[in-house]
């Protein structure tokens, strides 16, 4: 049984609606939808699960509930909750697989919202931002310690009247940060604060984590990531994991220090220092470690675009099959009179530019396709969509701030220069998949190259990504997209066929 089965018996035997577990559980309705249909399958590490234990062991109240759970499970159920909570916990863990951290990221980004109330920050609350903190050196104890010296670091950032850098590096256990949820709560609110006030920051990430709790911690800085003030990077060698170490780093301001063997943090002294020289020597350190590595991934948003261009153009120059999953089909097989034909309806100021990056990106895509495979993962088009006008062009999102629509007949020419490409082209692919198989997150894979991945909608964002091994876990996903589909000479006429079929229906429109 699955867990998407197991979730929707007990929501039908309890009556919860979609609405009404994700209020209780703090997630989107959206989510619990695709749980419930098996689109979806967490990883054994997400919190939500246990909410839901919670949550349905609180409602398993009448004697038919406790009947019906009671033959599913194949146990007695016991009468303590926290008992049945876990029970119930159990149950769903026994058919997920560990595996699922890539989907689950991108679920978690495609859904992403601001939530204010997660960065509402009283300034004046001493509970807050420790406004007593003497800059005087002091040593702290334990995960307590630790938290109590991380407020004591970042309230005198934001107590500065000047922005400065702050420089930070941790390969400890993170307990201390996630134990705790008031504490993780103040701990972001903080963090946006000192964005706020003007700070940049440099993270080394930790790529020696498992893949999983890496991409969470990706998930968990989105709101922090979303304003351009952070730079990650990585060490790119494996170390042992024994010797651990912290750093955090306010230029002229001050230093939280630490280290432990292996997972012992409950007694670990935290050094506070705000005294300058011992500033400069840290900092020092901290920069020999810094210069051994390298970018993790570059972020770009409307508001902080950089040079997004130059990276998506140096991406595609490199050579290597690649795998597109898409909202619907990208521009890069889009032909450059359609792409004049929309270009006429944005503004002067990005319309020449985009007209001649994307003459110089078709021709590169066609020249790969005498070498490289490319295969392209869409939604099968919905006519009424394409016939009100409402299809979105896929330009890159930098280009243009505001969405740009086709045109019916703009539509069927891209179509039909689709369909021309598979005719021409063994090594080009269309997977066309139903549109509840698309999650609204465009993921753009070459193989050994790198991976760009784009939330379009608002707030956007875009992570381009070229260590090695997230790289190599987002083709593996890719891969395993394409593998659920049979897909031989058959079923490509089959897609040219519907590809055309549509096309052809809209072409006097």
């Amino acid at each position: 049984m699955t867990f998407g089965e197991k979730l929707d018996f007990i929501m039908n035997i309890t009556s919860t609606t979609n609405s009404v577990l994700a209020r209780a559980i703090s997630i989107d309705p959206s989510l619990v939808s695709r749980l419930r249909r098996g689109d979806r399958t967490p990883s054994k590490n997400q919190n939500y699960i246990r909410a839901m234990a919670e949550y349905f062991a609180r409602n398993c109240t009448t004697e038919y509930q406790k009947a019906a759970l009671t033959e599913m499970l194949q146990k007695d159920l016991p009468i303590n909750n926290n008992e049945l909570t876990a029970l119930i916990d159990a149950w769903f863990l026994e058919e997920i697989m560990p595996n699922n951290s890539v989907a689950n990221f991108i679920d978690g980004l495609t859904n992403f919202q601001f939530r204010r109330a997660s960065f509402a920050l009283d300034t004046d609350n001493p509970n807050v931002i420790n406004n007593n903190v003497e800059p005087e050196d002091k040593v702290f104890y334990g995960a307590e310690g630790k938290r109590n010296a991380v407020i004591n670091f970042l309230s005198l950032v934001i107590k500065r009247n000047s922005p400065t850098t702050l420089f930070l590096f941790s390969d400890e256990n993170i307990e201390w940060l996630t134990e705790d949820p008031k504490f993780t709560a103040k701990w972001a609110a903080l963090l946006f604060k000192v964005i706020q006030n003007g700070n940049k920051i440099k993270i080394i990430h930790v790529i020696n984590r498992n893949l999983d709790e890496m991409l969470l911690g990706i998930e968990k800085w989105l709101p922090l990531y979303m304003t351009g003030a952070i730079e990650p990077y990585y060490y790119p060698k494996s170390r042992d994991g024994i010797f651990k170490r912290t750093l955090f780093i306010a230029l002229d301001t001050a230093v939280v220090t630490s280290s432990s063997v292996g997972d012992g943090v409950k007694s670990a002294a935290n050094f506070f220092y705000t005294d300058k020289n011992t500033i400069a020597a840290l900092t020092e350190e901290y920069q020999e470690y810094f210069s051994l590595c390298r970018p993790l991934m570059r972020i770009f948003t409307p508001n902080n675009p950089g040079d997004y261009l130059s990276v998506l153009t140096e991406f595609e120059e490199e050579e290597g099959n690649s795998v597109l999953k898409n909202d619907m089909f990208s521009a890069i097989t889009m032909p450059f009179d359609v792409a004049e034909s929309i270009c006429s309806r944005i503004d002067e100021d990005n319309r020449g530019k985009l007209l001649s990056y994307h003459q110089n990106r078709i021709q590169r895509f066609e020249n790969s396709l005498h070498n490289y495979y490319f295969t392209e993962i869409v939604p099968i088009p919905d006519l009424r969509t394409i016939q009100s006008g409402k299809v979105m062009v896929y330009f890159p999102h930098m280009f243009t701030p505001n969405p740009v629509f086709y045109t019916p007949k703009e539509f069927s020419k891209h179509l039909q220069h689709v369909v021309k490409l598979l005719q021409t082209f063994d090594t080009y692919n269309v997977h066309l998949v139903p549109a509840s198989k698309i999650d609204g997150c465009s993921v753009y894979c070459k193989e050994d190259v790198g991976v760009i991945i784009e939330k379009s909608t608002p707030p956007a964002i875009t992570f381009a990504i070229n260590e090695s091994n997230m790289n190599a876990a987002f083709w593996d996903y890719m891969r395993l997209m394409l593998g659920k589909q049979p897909r031989d000479k058959t079923q490509r006429s089959i897609t040219i066929d519907t590809i055309n079929t549509i096309a052809e229906t809209l072409k006097d429109l």
